[in-house]
C-alpha cells in the first residue's frame, strides 16, 4: 500500500521531527504521533518548506511539487 508522508523542512533543526501521512479519506495530512494535528492536503502540496515522500514496500521515493498540475491518486502530477 502506497503511503504519502511529508516532514516540514524547519522541523530538522530539532531532535526529532513529526513525519505527516495523507490520510485519503479525510484529504489531510495528520502527524502519525498525534492525528489531532494536521494540514490541509493543498497546503501542503503547495508550501515549499515541506517535503514529500511517497512510501510503498519499505521504498521511499520524493514526490516532485509544481505549481500547475493535476491530482492523480492524491499525487499532484507535473
Amino acid at each position: 500500500m502506497k503511503k504519502i508522508r511529508a516532514i516540514y523542512i524547519g522541523d530538522v533543526r530539532y531532535n526529532e521531527c513529526p513525519v505527516f501521512e495523507l490520510n485519503s479519506d479525510t484529504g489531510w495530512f495528520e502527524m502519525l504521533k498525534d492525528k489531532e494535528f494536521r494540514y490541509e492536503k493543498d497546503c501542503v502540496y503547495e508550501d515549499n518548506d515541506f517535503i514529500i515522500f511517497s512510501v510503498e514496500n519499505d521504498i521511499v521515493k520524493g514526490v516532485e511539487k509544481c505549481d500547475k498540475g493535476k491530482l492523480t491518486n492524491n499525487i499532484y502530477v507535473c
